[in-house]
């Protein structure tokens, strides 16, 4: 008898704070139980956890975790996959994406909370739309009512490329795609979106040019778009994202976090640099923002240049990955 065919594979990258766990997990467990039931097709799911504490941390965590839930619950098939040091977010999820078996990947950070109904309602959307490269459900924090997380768009500004809060964008037209309403977004959220397993892979995933944390996701959504794929939001799919604070985003200094954080606005403008008038452009704009920071004492402006700038060779390789891509329009 063959093996049940793997639907979903939800990849969970974590450094294994036990009290992140604790809280998601046993959630987690019961949607895959409960989606199981609903495709009627045991063995369907599983969970990878990627263990990118470097030193086992997460297994301990895991084992805790997994000793407190009810016995059902510990059918669910899981995979734990560790990583030899720290490698950060995006190249943790690419380590886990390749051990996955399941032709779609849901990659959740371990403090995001969904349930089955919401799961299923972005394979839906998948399932029907083969245009569709990802698919995100409505992001919100608790305490109830939860308020919802803006959306993302990516401006140029003063030539410095930001992200920034989506909400004072003019509404977007929703769509039905198998009888949900979806809209149209510019970057999709790391914390919680579906894929294609295969295309996901095919692309290039999230570019570990931009490790630790920080804007891989927004790199991902222009490849995505440079290809003509599109990203959607299910309006009726949710996610809760708990914000529990020890993240490997949190643990940075601020410091630290301020300058990688401008590297990263700065590699993404690199790599997708269209013409050589943008390039001419940009390095005029990048000698006055540099020039402003020297003026005004912003550390962690220059810093990041300087970080990025030794980066160069990585940003190159990854650069040549686009060719054959069609022109990116915003």
């Amino acid at each position: 008898m063959s093996a049940p065919r793997c639907v979903l594979s939800v990849v969970l990258p974590t450094l294994g704070s036990k009290a992140r766990l604790g809280q998601s997990l046993p959630g987690l467990c019961r949607s895959l139980v409960d989606l199981e039931a609903r495709l009627s097709e045991a063995g369907s799911t599983e969970l990878v956890v990627v263990d990118d504490s470097g030193e086992g941390v997460a297994a301990a965590g895991l084992t805790e975790a997994l000793a407190s839930l009810e016995e059902e619950l510990r059918e669910v098939a899981i995979q734990t996959v560790r990583t030899e040091r720290n490698l950060g977010f995006g190249p943790a999820v690419m380590r886990g994406a390749r051990e996955a078996n399941g032709s779609h990947l849901l990659v959740l950070h371990d403090d995001v909370l969904m349930d089955a109904g919401s799961v299923d309602a972005l394979l839906q959307v998948m399932a029907a739309a083969p245009s569709v490269f990802a698919a995100a459900p409505v992001l919100s924090r608790p305490p109830a009512p939860a308020s919802p997380v803006p959306a993302r768009v990516i401006r140029f500004e003063d030539d410095w490329l930001c992200v920034r809060d989506g909400s004072a964008e003019p509404p977007s037209t929703e769509s039905l795609i198998a009888d949900q309403r979806v809209v149209e977004i510019e970057v999709v959220r790391s914390a919680a979106m579906l894929v294609r397993r295969g295309e996901f892979l095919d692309l290039g995933g999230f570019d570990r040019l931009f490790g630790p944390t920080s804007l891989e996701d927004a790199d991902l959504s222009i490849c995505a778009r440079r290809r003509g794929r599109r990203l959607v939001q299910v309006q009726g799919a949710e996610a809760l994202h708990l914000d529990l604070g020890d993240g490997l985003g949190d643990l940075l200094e601020a410091p630290v976090a301020q300058a990688v954080a401008a590297r990263n606005r700065l590699l993404l403008r690199w790599k997708h640099l269209s013409t050589r008038a943008d390039a001419s452009d940009h390095l005029i704009g990048l000698w006055r923002v540099a020039l402003e920071a020297g003026m005004i004492g912003d550390r962690e402006t220059l810093e990041g240049i300087v970080l990025a700038v030794d980066r160069l060779g990585e940003m190159a390789e990854s650069r040549a990955t686009l060719s054959g891509a069609a022109p990116f329009r915003s």
